[in-house]
């Protein structure tokens, strides 16, 4: 297959896999201004809707799990496929949902079909690409997961603006069709067909190494922690700004637009940094910016008067230190698992997605005020994992 693909052929095969990673940011970005709006007009709450956003990555995280398998036993395109699929009719679902449990399957379906696609997406790239090309393939994709955030909620305000909250996921029916039509046109099978005969599908035994392994727990822990900091600030941001601030819709996408815009250049200079200075001492850089986040929320929250800039800064030290750190914790994760890095990566994709959907949905639900959940997640997850750091230094360093 690497050598099979015309240069015309990689270039739609890579556009058809930015496509297929997009899922997971739109869905949701996108819809984030409309919060407020969608209590109203649903009679609940706000933080009954921000369980919809936890909700989603969840099913991502646990899909990992289901559907990896899958993938490498029936192939890549019906899981792409069956992910596109699914991502719009929870689309159309959540469109259509006229009570809250509706619209919480719809995000469930929705989760599950994004987790299809980009677990596709990442694994395409093994097959088709060298490790060298491959590698400038998968800056494409993580930069269109970057790039998302950024544009996403701009989109979901202007539409929600003129045409109301529902028009988001009519766009992502319309996106997640014309994908569908797209793979059905274009999307080859990657996998190369199995040597042997492929034993059974789910095994508990595949995962009992990476789960026993310490060092493995350490970095997974760091991933789930920063990304509950996100998700507890992805879910309170639009209740902050629109409901207690009064900023519009498009007010609010600016505002996290323009953090999205930070996440992205925190991304492209974390290569350099790597590079200069090593993965596990920017993953302790990482760990230190998560710290200092919390402590800003926490002397605001205690001392300070809300309002944008008082919120969002400290937002954007935990998105730069996350974003410098994430591709180092992860790779330290993963690195004793050659042999089995897929099973790995799923792992540790249900720690840092699910993993940390839990913690932000318990401390959201409990009433606390998000910049002292976000600084209770510092204390209680990241500051001991710094302190261990020392410790594991050694132990990388030895081993």
């Amino acid at each position: 297959m690497k050598s099979a693909l015309s240069p015309r052929g990689q270039r739609w095969l890579i556009g058809l896999l930015m496509g297929l990673v997009t899922l997971t940011p739109m869905g949701i970005d996108i819809y984030l201004p409309s919060l407020p709006a969608m209590a109203e007009d649903f009679g609940r709450p706000v933080t009954a809707l921000q369980a919809s956003i936890t909700l989603f990555i969840f099913a991502v995280g646990v899909g990992q799990m289901l559907i990896g398998p899958l993938a490498d036993r029936y192939g890549r395109r019906p899981v792409a496929l069956g992910g596109a699929l699914a991502y719009l009719l929870g689309s159309a679902l959540g469109a259509a949902a006229s009570s809250l449990d509706v619209f919480y399957i719809a995000r469930v379906i929705q989760g599950l079909g994004a987790c299809s696609a980009s677990l596709v997406a990442f694994a395409a790239v093994r097959d088709c690409f060298s490790p060298a090309v491959g590698a400038r393939v998968y800056s494409y994709l993580n930069g269109a997961l970057c790039t998302v955030p950024a544009l996403a909620p701009m989109v979901g305000g202007a539409l929600a603006v003129h045409a109301g909250w529902r028009s988001t996921f009519i766009f992502m029916v319309a996106f997640a069709l014309a994908l569908a039509g797209l793979l059905a046109g274009r999307f080859e099978e990657t996998r190369a067909a199995p040597a042997r005969p492929q034993g059974t599908l789910y095994s508990l035994r595949r995962y009992a190494p990476i789960v026993a392994s310490g060092r493995f727990l350490y970095f997974a822990a760091f991933g789930m922690a920063g990304m509950a900091m996100i998700l507890v600030f992805v879910s309170a941001a639009p209740v902050v700004l629109v409901q207690q601030l009064g900023y519009s819709e498009l007010g609010f996408s600016a505002w996290f637009g323009g953090n999205a815009a930070i996440n992205i250049g925190a991304f492209f200079l974390a290569p350099a940094f790597i590079a200069r200075f090593g993965r596990h001492t920017m993953v302790r850089v990482g760990m230190a910016a998560l710290l200092l986040a919390a402590a800003m929320h926490l002397a605001a929250w205690l001392w300070l008067p809300l309002s944008a800039w008082i919120f969002m800064l400290p937002v954007a030290v935990l998105t730069v230190g996350f974003s410098l750190a994430l591709g180092s914790g992860l790779s330290l994760a993963l690195e004793p698992f050659a042999e089995r890095a897929g099973t790995a990566a799923a792992v540790y994709g249900l720690f840092q997605m699910s993993g940390s959907a839990l913690i932000a949905t318990v401390l959201l639900d409990s009433g606390m005020p998000p910049q002292a959940a976000m600084a209770l997640i510092g204390a209680a997850v990241v500051a001991p994992l710094l302190c261990l750091s020392a410790g594991m230094s050694r132990k990388l360093a030895a081993g």
